[in-house]
């Protein structure tokens, strides 16, 4: 936890200091599924932008009917194109994301399955995005999104070597998440845009 706060406050701190159009967000609601993560989209131009994103996943979930608390950080890349944005890099867009995670999962205290060793959980998935993205004159960023796709790659590994792999079971394989988050633009022209970029009438 304390590396993701160190990582927030640089991420930040370039961002302010960067003449570059950067939209750094955080998205609240996924704290209702016990998950948090931060994001940091940079324009390329103007209607193409580049989104890294860095969570931290603490959630409990059910596997072989054995309860799980995890413990894992992921990593979520996503190109966006931007369809007839007014301020760059906003509005309707589309595009393809990568998400890797990985981390440990340790059987909750209650529990009652007489087992006990931890479990090291991977996932790798490629899919589509679809989102929508509005900025204020203020330069606040607010986006709605959805991406689904499949995982290429997902184990469970037991501390005794055993391995379970649902990457090629169907409905199992399948990657969703969706956002609804909340920023703030740093550089660019006022009023939001990039730096190129000029206010459509």
């Amino acid at each position: 936890m304390k590396k993701c706060l160190l990582l927030l406050f640089l991420v930040v701190a370039a961002a302010a200091t960067s003449n570059a159009q950067v939209d750094v967000q955080l998205n609240p609601i996924g704290i209702l599924f016990r998950s948090i993560d931060l994001s940091a989209e940079f324009g390329v131009s103007e209607d193409f932008g580049i989104e890294g994103a860095l969570g931290y996943d603490f959630q409990n979930y059910n596997f072989d009917d054995i309860e799980y608390r995890n413990n894992a950080v992921g990593f979520r890349a996503i190109g966006k194109y931007y369809f007839k944005p007014e301020d760059g890099t906003d509005k309707w867009n589309v595009g393809g994301y990568a998400r890797f995670s990985t981390g440990t999962s340790s059987v909750t205290e209650d529990s009652n399955s007489g087992r006990d060793d931890d479990v090291k959980n991977t996932k790798f998935a490629v899919g589509f995005y679809t989102g929508y993205k509005w900025v204020s004159r203020k330069n606040v960023v607010f986006e709605l999104g959805l991406g689904i796709g499949r995982n290429f790659v997902r184990t469970f590994e037991y501390e005794d070597g055993t391995e379970a792999d649902t990457s090629d079971i169907p409905l199992l394989n399948i990657d969703i998440f969706g956002r609804l988050s909340l920023g703030y633009r740093f550089g660019g022209s006022s009023g939001g845009g990039s730096g190129n970029s000029k206010k459509k009438k």
